[in-house]
């Protein structure tokens, strides 16, 4: 087996994938507001939910803000769990619209770990959901702790991954020099991986199947 750290993981991955138009989206907010119908259902109906979303409001929070919640939760239905969703992008919308008057822009300039918080904080919003709405929506580099990744690093050796936030905090302190872009790629490389191998039952067929992942330093 060949030992690798972290930053020759994400090396290896962007040889073998492309992360190229990942997280696809025409707007920052279709990005948003597809980090909500992802949860426990596909990009298939995530799709026609986005679909049906964009004719009822060209995706802007406000539009979306004037509807009411039964008309919400018809358009986003093919998504799943429409009560729960829709209320939960009401409550982003409300964030923005309180918090930066809609201005995306302005949201970007801020400092990262107050924008978490402060989105950590919206009703219905964990911190997967908020890590991928800063990466993509906001444009702030974080590691996504989700289900893809974790199986990804108990293949290739690292036993009893932390809970979210201990994890996130372990794995950010050991990667290098890493930028937004580069963030992003290893969230998409690591969930196409995640889709093209089943984990575990198909990690022996991969190309990481002669790896060793050493156990990420845990600092003091």
């Amino acid at each position: 087996m060949k030992k690798i750290n972290l930053n020759q993981l994400y090396d290896i991955m962007y040889d073998h994938l492309d992360p190229n138009g990942w997280w696809p989206g025409r707007s920052d907010w279709q990005v948003i507001w597809s980090t909500v119908l992802i949860q426990n259902t596909n990009w298939k109906n995530v799709d026609n939910a986005l679909d049906s979303l964009y004719q009822a409001t060209g995706f802007l929070p406000a539009n979306i803000l004037d509807m009411s919640d039964e008309k919400l939760q018809q358009v986003i239905a093919p998504a799943g769990s429409y009560t729960r969703k829709a209320q939960t992008i009401k409550n982003i919308a409300l964030y923005f619209r309180d918090r930066f008057n809609y201005d995306l822009e302005l949201a970007q300039q801020q400092n990262k770990q107050d924008l978490r918080k402060e989105i950590l904080a919206i009703k219905g919003i964990g911190p997967e959901t908020a890590d991928v709405i800063l990466m993509y929506g906001l444009r702030k580099g974080e590691f996504v702790v989700d289900q893809y990744s974790r199986r990804l690093f108990e293949c290739l050796g690292w036993r009893d991954v932390p809970p979210y936030e201990k994890a996130k905090k372990i794995i950010e302190e050991n990667l290098t020099d890493f930028t937004l872009r580069n963030y992003q790629n290893f969230h998409a490389m690591i969930d196409m991986f995640g889709q093209k191998y089943k984990l575990p039952k198909q990690f022996n067929e991969s190309f990481l199947k002669d790896y060793y992942l050493m156990t990420p330093n845990q600092g003091k």
